[in-house]
């Protein structure tokens, strides 16, 4: 299955890309039903690619075939380098910081590590930014919370003279000096369009987001809702937020359910809620819906399997954090760098994917918080607590 997807002849063009991004929706709160909007046809490019108008599709456009020269960034090791990131919350941000803690510590140019986890608080990033800038950093690695709730903070750092790497999740500025990531709205495009097609164009769709406002959940939903404005058939019974929490899901799902018990797919803007969706159904005696979303976890894929379940995914992997090293080494070093790398041309395994490919990319000796894939050895993945 390719990443980029191609037009079909079920595709209707009067339908509008506009998914517009709800910052404000609490929790576990009920939703309207989405309703079909009607406009603009969605346009592809060359590749096949969807040209979407989120912001953050516009900002990777603006970034592509960008070269950035970083010899102003030259400092020798070893190096200061603050950690700005997600920490260990859930699965990804577990796996996260094990590759990278263990790229980190294979360079041996590291010399200090400020790290500082988010704590799902945007407050708490602008205050690591604004340390690493009085500790006068060589470099900053950041998964921000919010695109433009650290935009100031960045661009205090770049003034100050310290390189900004981001990485998995960027800023609404072009202040940063690289970042490395996943075509986050197209993830949200590509298994939508995939479930659609599954059910040829239509059926009762709920959609189960994550943190709301966060930037990945909202252009993950973004990018989803775009390709389901293709397909009037699509009806879209049911939005949810569950903060990416699989006791949230469940909660979430068991409402749903008792409202909504004939649905014929689900779309999860963050798969470690998937197993609590597959549970939820399973514990209703209710049929298994078709599943797509992003972040496939080791546990989806385990039940997936178990339960033949048919699904369409997108990886995020939490492996590319060895790459957002490898940036941070290049930029101190005073190499060029691209503006905007998508790990989907270097990683095997992040393209997305659907049940044909479960067992290939299940790993049946790790538990199921684990994201895959794997980037470095089974050991480090087991010291950090994956082990079956």
């Amino acid at each position: 299955m390719s990443h980029m997807p191609s037009p079909t002849a079920k595709r209707i063009a009067a339908v509008s890309v506009a998914a517009a991004i709800a910052l404000g929706v609490s929790g576990c709160t009920t939703s309207e039903p989405t309703e079909p909007q009607t406009g603009a046809a969605i346009e592809f490019d060359a590749n096949g690619r969807p040209i979407l108008d989120d912001d953050y599709s516009i900002q990777v456009a603006a970034a592509a075939g960008v070269t950035v020269d970083t010899t102003a960034f030259v400092a020798e090791p070893p190096y200061d380098i603050a950690a700005i990131v997600q920490g260990p919350t859930n699965g990804w941000g577990t796996t996260f910081d094990a590759v990278m803690n263990d790229a980190f510590e294979q360079s041996g140019k590291v010399g200090n590590l400020m790290y500082v986890p988010w704590d799902f608080a945007t407050e708490n990033q602008t205050k690591g930014i604004e340390d690493a800038i009085a500790a006068d950093v060589d470099a900053i690695l950041l998964t921000s919370l919010s695109r433009a709730g650290l935009v100031s903070a960045v661009e205090r750092a770049t003034e100050a003279g310290i390189p900004v790497i981001t990485c998995m999740a960027g800023v609404q500025t072009d202040a940063y000096t690289a970042e490395v990531s996943r075509d986050i709205p197209l993830m949200g495009f590509s298994t939508a369009d995939e479930i659609a097609t599954k059910l040829d164009g239509k059926g009762k769709v709920v959609m189960l987001h994550g943190i709301a406002g966060a930037d990945a959940a909202e252009f993950w939903k973004s990018g989803a809702l775009a390709a389901f404005s293709q397909y009037p058939g699509i009806e879209i019974v049911s939005e949810q937020y569950a903060n990416w929490s699989a006791a949230e899901a469940m909660d979430v799902m068991r409402t749903v359910i008792a409202q909504e018990p004939d649905v014929d797919a689900v779309w999860v803007g963050g798969l470690e809620m998937g197993p609590s969706v597959i549970e939820a159904f399973k514990e209703a005696g209710a049929e298994l819906p078709i599943i797509g979303g992003t972040n496939p976890t080791n546990g989806f894929l385990r039940l997936a399997i178990e339960n033949d379940l048919e699904f369409s995914v997108a990886p995020f992997p939490p492996g590319a954090a060895q790459e957002c090293v490898n940036v941070v080494l290049d930029t101190l070093e005073g190499k060029p760098v691209a503006k905007y790398t998508d790990v989907i041309d270097l990683m095997d395994g992040v393209a997305p994917y659907n049940e044909s490919e479960a067992e290939k990319w299940y790993e049946p000796d790790f538990n199921d918080d684990f994201i895959g894939p794997k980037v470095v050895s089974d050991e480090v993945y087991i010291a950090a607590g994956f082990g079956r």
